[in-house]
This record gives C-alpha cells, structure tokens and sequence, in this order.
C-alpha cells in the first residue's frame, strides 16, 4: 500500500552548455599546421602543401593579377588623356 502513494523525484541531468568559438578553432588549426611545417623544416624533410592551402594560393594570386591589371588600365588611360589633352588642345 505504501508504494501505490509514493511520488516519484524529479529526474536529473547533467548539461554543460558548450560554447563554439569558430575563429578560435581556426586558428588554432593553423598554429599546428605551421608547428608541423617547422618541425618538418628542423628535421630537413620537405613540408606538403594541402588542397586548402593551394586553394588559397590560387585565389591570393588571381586577386593580385585582377589589381595589377587593374592598375595598368588606369595608367593606361591616364596616359592617353595627357596624350590627348598635350597634342590636340
């Protein structure tokens, strides 16, 4: 009879609220790619370049080549004004 009266205790749990520091974790990946790449270094041994880092590699030199030809077309047409402004005026 006792047990048709008993109320049961509300259950407990454990939960640890997790917190995601996404520049953290990056940085952090690429503190031990250049750990590894160093420590290849000392040793003499050749470092690899990853599918990201080419990847990388590729934009950076497609951003550079966009500014350098950007850079001629305005010398360029900078150019052909004082050109055009020296002989015909």
């Amino acid at each position: 009879m006792a047990r048709f009266f008993h109320i049961q205790k509300a259950k407990r749990f454990s939960y640890k609220p997790r917190y995601y520091n996404e520049a953290a974790e990056i940085r952090k990946v690429r503190e031990e790619k250049i750990k590894k790449e160093v420590e290849a270094e000392r040793e003499g041994r050749p470092t690899r370049l990853s599918k990201d880092d080419m990847t990388n590699y590729i934009k950076m030199a497609r951003r550079t080549q966009k500014k350098s030809n950007i850079r001629l077309l305005v010398i360029l047409v900078l150019l052909l004004l004082i050109f055009y402004i020296f002989f015909f005026k």
